[in-house]
């Protein structure tokens, strides 16, 4: 008698089944389509930007050990970038870091860039702009909450990035918000997302300049804000490290958050528990002579980014009012 095997889904294949009812959104076109984590696949990760995917692998041999499935799971997917990502990635040379964001495509025609639509704010994404396409899809619900919670409030975005965070606060029509970010280019970015969702820019409100230098200037003029961001990059070129500065960093925002105002507080940094971030947090609003009462917190979405066994999440979003 001859044995039969059953045929099981590939990994990435149930995966985008699991995330059927975000595909079925039409104000939604970005999200994660596989965490391998979590889903079978420990290193590697797939991200959708409208029709175009983002492939990010621990290892070149990790990438190649699966492009077969991944070219017949995301076949609909129009093309696919593929992202390297070496340890840490702040450390490594700029060459190594171009050969690990190939600008050439892995699959399909290349894009300079696509419309990414997440609850109806449409944002530009660049898959050929190295490690990081322009906008970090595990905030989804923070910007969310932003955007609801922004009416008439004055607030401050730093390290602002292609200021996502900004443009949630001003489609949720925010008395005014300050955009500030190290790089130039970046801000442009954060204007051009401002600009194609029919959003004016008033180039005033994006600053460039160091977070804790405007944070001083902001201090000394006593401006305050009713909402202050704080989302500073795990790895930075700047000397500021997050396992060292954020309890300085969090003092500097407290100062200017104004009263009663909130004070929205993240990392990404894997290494760091809820414990200890929360031991940071008390410690910058004991130096700043601030209190806090916890409003909300976040991690990563569950839909699309869920934790491994044994894992914790590694995502910690705090917002705060203070006093």
């Amino acid at each position: 008698m001859r044995s039969c095997s059953i045929s099981r889904p590939h990994p990435i294949a149930e995966a985008l089944r699991r995330r059927a009812p975000l595909a079925r959104r039409t104000d939604l076109t970005t999200y994660r389509l596989f965490h391998g984590d979590a889903e079978g696949a420990p290193g590697l990760a797939i991200d959708r930007f409208g029709d175009v995917a983002v492939i990010h692998a621990d290892s070149r041999e990790l990438l190649d050990s699966w492009r077969d499935e991944l070219r017949s799971d995301l076949g609909d997917m129009g093309c696919a970038y593929a992202k390297l990502h070496p340890r840490p990635a702040s450390r490594a040379p700029e060459a190594l870091l171009h050969r690990a964001a190939p600008e050439q495509p892995i699959w399909g025609p290349g894009i300079d860039t696509v419309e990414a639509v997440e609850y109806g704010a449409r944002y530009i994404v660049r898959p050929v702009a190295g490690p990081s396409v322009g906008l970090f899809i595990d905030m989804r619900e923070v910007r969310a909450w932003v955007r609801d919670n922004a009416l008439g409030r004055s607030v401050l975005n730093l390290f602002a990035y292609t200021c996502a965070f900004g443009l949630s606060a001003t489609l949720g029509k925010a008395a005014r918000v300050v955009n500030v970010d190290v790089s130039r280019p970046y801000l442009e970015w954060g204007q051009a997302n401002y600009r194609l969702n029919a959003l004016t820019c008033d180039p005033r409100d994006f600053i460039y300049g160091d977070a804790f230098d405007w944070l001083g200037r902001f201090s000394r003029r006593d401006t305050r804000f009713d909402l202050v961001i704080v989302d500073p990059p795990t790895f930075s070129s700047t000397p500021f490290a997050v396992t060292r500065d954020y309890p300085r960093l969090v003092a500097a925002a407290a100062r200017v958050v104004a009263p009663d105002g909130i004070l929205v507080a993240a990392t990404n940094h894997a290494g760091t528990s809820a414990t200890r971030f929360a031991g940071w947090l008390a410690a910058g609003l004991e130096s700043a002579g601030r209190q806090g009462k916890m409003v909300q917190r976040w991690h990563e979405p569950e839909t699309d980014f869920p934790v491994a066994a044994g894992q914790r999440p590694y995502l910690k979003v705090r917002a705060l009012a203070l006093d």
